[in-house]
């Protein structure tokens, strides 16, 4: 910082989440030199990205009514968190980038290779210059409204955020689309078209959950600021469980009617995995949930929504648990029409790479918090880039 001394508190910080990165950076590492061979292709992996990727869409979805519908609070309250939020869906992104990047053979040769020889029809594909796109778009108001030293930045505000919610829909619906366009695994295919809008209300849910609980530490003396976050966010994750458990309940009955969808659907309903999805995905993830929701709305009990929060985390990091893994482990065979059955468990290259990233995901959020201004009164001083 210049001119100014480095306080102790921030210093510890500042070196605190470096050391956490390379650690996370590490075991990512670590985890793709101890690759396994795996019965069922999309595991682990595969959910941490879509996790990670949920929660930066969600969270900018929710900003739109900041940004585009000009809502800033009664008293300006978003004001003060805006650039937080942006920052959190940037080192989201990041995040479900490095997880997806490590799931490659050869990450820098395929990403060259999709961008030299794109194919638009490959949904896989589309992903890279939508993640690509959508780090540029929120890099950019981040930086414009750091150094204008005001969350006003005109109408390149309105124009840069309705362009990143255009990119967010796109890249969850064409997420949902990676899925359901797969017909060799029923349960993906016969889901659509209910899974494309279960996976957005899912985003909501997760981007307000995760954001709640990274932006509370740090106005957490702001007790005012605090009463309003419990409403707000309150809000959004009751209206995302609530859109979140209508889907779920048509989507049920729809693959109740579609007999290869229904194999592996009846084993998350009522079978092997029956206990984990109740437990998670109904009565903690939306009766719970929903209830502490409303609770921190109506009295903005800040306690209300930091369970409620860690619940929706939870819950949706079950059930994406559920779409991914559970549909693979019980397939037709196109050639004698029978079922082939696959094991599936988690391995040691997938958890340290998806638990590196999570580390990395929160202690980006971390330095970047710590080194640039992006708290009320904080002046663009630390980098040239902002002056």
């Amino acid at each position: 910082m210049a001119g100014a001394m480095i306080s102790p508190k921030r210093l510890v910080a500042i070196v605190a989440s470096l050391v956490l990165v390379v650690i996370g950076f590490a075991m990512v590492a670590y985890g793709f030199t101890r690759k396994e061979a795996h019965a069922i292709s999309w595991g682990l992996s595969n959910v941490g990205y879509t996790y990670l990727a949920l929660a930066a869409g969600g969270a900018i979805i929710i900003w739109s009514v900041y940004v585009i519908l000009g809502y800033r609070g009664p008293k300006g309250e978003l004001d003060k968190i805006v650039k937080l939020g942006l920052w959190f869906s940037i080192v989201s992104l990041i995040g479900a980038g490095i997880v997806i990047l490590a799931k490659l053979t050869k990450p820098l040769g395929s990403i060259w290779l999709i961008l030299t020889g794109f194919n638009p029809a490959s949904r896989i594909a589309l992903d890279v210059p939508l993640i690509s796109l959508y780090i540029i778009i929120l890099a950019v108001q981040l930086i414009l409204m750091i150094r204008a030293a005001s969350v006003d930045i005109g109408r390149v505000g309105g124009i840069l955020a309705v362009l990143g919610i255009i990119v967010a829909i796109a890249l969850y619906t064409n997420l949902a689309q990676i899925y359901g366009t797969l017909a060799s695994i029923p349960g993906w295919f016969e889901s659509m078209p209910f899974l494309a809008p279960y996976f957005i209300a899912s985003a909501i849910l997760l981007g307000a959950a995760s954001q709640s609980l990274f932006t509370l530490p740090y106005v957490w003396r702001d007790k005012e600021l605090k009463g309003f976050m419990a409403r707000f966010y309150g809000s959004a994750i009751a209206l995302a469980v609530i859109a979140a458990a209508l889907l779920l309940i048509w989507l049920m009955i729809l693959v109740s009617y579609r007999p290869e969808a229904w194999v592996t659907y009846s084993k998350i309903v009522m079978g092997a995995y029956a206990s984990f999805f109740w437990i998670f995905g109904i009565l903690l993830g939306i009766v719970a949930t929903l209830i502490l929701a409303l609770y921190a709305i109506i009295n903005r009990n800040v306690t209300a929504l930091i369970i409620a929060s860690m619940l929706a985390l939870i819950t949706v990091f079950s059930n994406i648990y559920l779409i991914t893994i559970v549909h693979q482990t019980k397939i037709p065979d196109v050639i004698n029409g029978l079922y082939m059955e696959f094991a599936y468990h988690i391995t040691l290259d997938e958890a340290l790479m998806v638990l590196g990233a999570l580390i990395i995901w929160v202690s980006l959020y971390v330095l970047g918090q710590t080194l640039l201004p992006l708290l009320p009164g904080e002046k663009p001083r630390r980098f040239f880039i902002f002056k």
